[in-house]
Parts: C-alpha cells; sequence; structure tokens
C-alpha cells in the first residue's frame, strides 16, 4: 500500500521560501555593485527579497490544486494583494516612501506566479 509523502513545514520553508529569498536578493545585490548604486543594494534585502520570500511562504501554505497557470494567476494576485497591504501599512505609518509599492508589488506578484505555477497538481504516492 503506497503511502503519502509528507514534508514537514520546516522542510517546504527551506525548499521553497529560503531560494525565494535569496536569489532575488543576491541578483540585485550583485546588480548594485556592477552599477554602484547603494539604493539598490539597500533595497536588495529588504523591498525586493522579503516580498518575493513571503509570497512563497503563502504559496507554499496555500490550497494545492487547479490547472498551473489558474494557480500562477490566483498566486500573483493574492501575493500582490498581500504586498500592497502590507506596503500601505509601512507608508502610512512612515516607515518607507511611498516607492516601497513598485518595488515590493510586483516582486510579490512574480513571486507568487512563480512558486504558485512550480507545485505540482497532486502529492506524490511514495
Amino acid at each position: 500500500m503506497p503511502r503519502t509523502a509528507q514534508r514537514s513545514p520546516l522542510t517546504a520553508v527551506a525548499a521553497n521560501v529560503v531560494p525565494a529569498y535569496a536569489m532575488p536578493a543576491l541578483m540585485s545585490y550583485a546588480s548594485a555593485l556592477v552599477i554602484s548604486d547603494p539604493r539598490l543594494a539597500a533595497a536588495s534585502v529588504t523591498t525586493i527579497a522579503i516580498p518575493s520570500a513571503l509570497a512563497a511562504l503563502a504559496v507554499t501554505f496555500g490550497p494545492r490544486g487547479g490547472r498551473r497557470t489558474v494557480r500562477a494567476i490566483v498566486g500573483a494576485g493574492v501575493c500582490a494583494a498581500l504586498a500592497f497591504a502590507a506596503s500601505l501599512v509601512l507608508v502610512h505609518f512612515g516607515l518607507f516612501d511611498s516607492t516601497l509599492f513598485l518595488d515590493a508589488v510586483p516582486s510579490a506578484a512574480l513571486g507568487g506566479a512563480i512558486t504558485a505555477a512550480r507545485f505540482p497538481n497532486r502529492k506524490k504516492d511514495s
């Protein structure tokens, strides 16, 4: 009788959320070094990488099923809405400039779409 393979939440976070944070941060930080842009270097680990990691977290523990395209669109929409809401709060309280919307929302939408699209439709049997 086949057993359904279950991943622990920590394994799921390590496999999805950590790369979703690290890769955008590394890529944008490397670009900042090449073009000598301190603003981009500072944004690499905050307004660029954090929304991507939050999107991956939301999609990783979200419901599965449906077509890959639909999951990607829904994942992008949900994550963009979450990033917009979080940005609105941060800008309202003066913690960030309004340019946060231009950085965080597209990044979260892209992270949500990529993460949602790469999940299989169903759990694999072992």
